[in-house]
């Protein structure tokens, strides 16, 4: 790791043992991240699909990304608290609790790592929301496309 949390076990920080642990951990936190998000959409009837603001105004879009982290849409199109995304951070943030090594797998650790769940919907959205803006300019100066578009779906 090129920056480990200080007071990190040494069998954490140095070498390709260090790097498995990291990335295990990752795999894990995103895996329970989306499972828990998807089974609190199912349960909940939540649309997770990220809805673009018909706006022109880039901080009213910013805003509207931001919002849509605390907002979804039910199946039958009305607005609802997104309790799906909280219940996704939660787990990602909560599972590296058994993973983690001493000192790093307490609640507080555990909040830091949900709210970076949190964060990353928001940049999400955010970049979703500016896709039509960035696609055709990456792809004039001959940029591949960064995110498959299954991730950041079109809407009309």
């Amino acid at each position: 790791m090129l920056h480990p949390p200080r007071r990190y076990p040494r069998e954490w920080e140095d070498g390709g043992g260090a790097f498995g642990r990291w990335y295990g951990e990752q795999i894990v936190a995103s895996t329970s991240n989306r499972t828990g998000q998807f089974l609190a959409e199912v349960a909940l009837h939540e649309d997770p699909r990220y809805v673009p603001s018909g706006s022109k105004n880039a901080l009213i879009r910013i805003s509207h990304a931001i919002a849509f982290t605390f907002v979804d849409k039910t199946d039958s199109g009305r607005n609802t608290f997104a309790l799906s995304n909280f219940a996704g951070a939660a787990a990602g943030g909560f599972v590296g609790m058994g993973i983690l090594p001493e000192g790093f797998n307490d609640v507080p650790h555990a909040e830091r790592r949900a709210l970076r769940g949190l964060e990353s919907i928001a940049i999400r959205n955010i970049i979703t929301e500016f896709r039509p803006q960035w696609v055709p300019i990456l792809r004039k100066i001959n940029v591949p496309s960064i995110l498959p578009e299954w991730w950041t779906p079109r809407h009309p």
